[in-house]
């Protein structure tokens, strides 16, 4: 009987050393995760890509470059030089479809549209601007600079929808399958007041603009939503 008692007490002494020792292994041993280098952690980076003096605020190079041109090929077409001073122009780009080529082009299909404001006190009061749907050719900029921003795209073309009653025909030839999703945008005032008024919150957040409303001319003031 005493045997016996010992011999289960040895069994369970050992089963505790046992039970302890992995126990305190999984407590001391800490997982280690391999060391990321800078080059490592730059390479795999999302992009930081950021127009925001376009009022673009988001990562892809290829959209921002659709708010440079509208800021910058556009926009003057709506005043003329003299007023060219404290004009603030704001696109508003409504992506409908995107065709990412192989040539490492892209075709941007959509509703481009522009509006060019004046602060008067916390205000963007709208003195011009205008809706030019269609379909951007963007392209990445050649630059034999080593120290250039490999993000660098531009506009090369720009395909748009004709007024009066060549508008259906033109939109549906360059839209083509994707036409409905334009069509069904461009009927909803809604949708695109909305899109704009966003689009206003993006740029006085990125520009710093100590502004809180915007204003057609003839309606009341709307809040921003800041």
């Amino acid at each position: 009987m005493k045997i016996t008692k010992v011999l289960i007490l040895s069994m369970l002494v050992a089963f505790a050393l046992i039970a302890f020792a992995a126990c305190g292994g999984s407590g001391t041993e800490e997982a280690t995760e391999p060391e990321t280098t800078a080059a490592e952690t730059e390479a795999t980076a999302a992009p930081t890509y950021n127009e925001g003096q376009y009022g673009y605020a988001g990562t892809d190079p290829v959209e921002g470059a659709a708010y440079e041109y509208m800021v910058d090929e556009i926009a003057d077409e709506y005043y003329g030089a003299d007023d060219d001073d404290g004009v603030v122009s704001v696109p508003v780009v409504k992506i409908v479809k995107r065709v990412d080529n192989e040539d490492g082009s892209s075709d941007l299909y959509g509703d481009f549209q522009i509006y060019n404001y004046k602060v008067e006190g916390d205000t963007l009061k709208c003195i011009s601007g205008g809706d030019h749907p269609g379909k951007m050719h963007v392209v990445k900029e050649e630059n034999d600079d080593d120290d250039a921003d490999d993000n660098d795209y531009e506009v090369v073309k720009f395909e748009q929808v004709a007024d009066g009653s060549d508008f259906e025909p033109t939109a549906k030839k360059i839209f083509g399958d994707s036409y409905d999703d334009f069509a069904k945008f461009l009927s909803d005032d809604k949708a695109k007041e909305e899109a704009r008024a966003e689009a206003l919150a993006v740029y006085v957040k990125t520009m710093g603009l100590k502004v809180t409303k915007y204003q057609d001319e003839g309606w009341d003031p709307i809040e921003l939503a800041l």
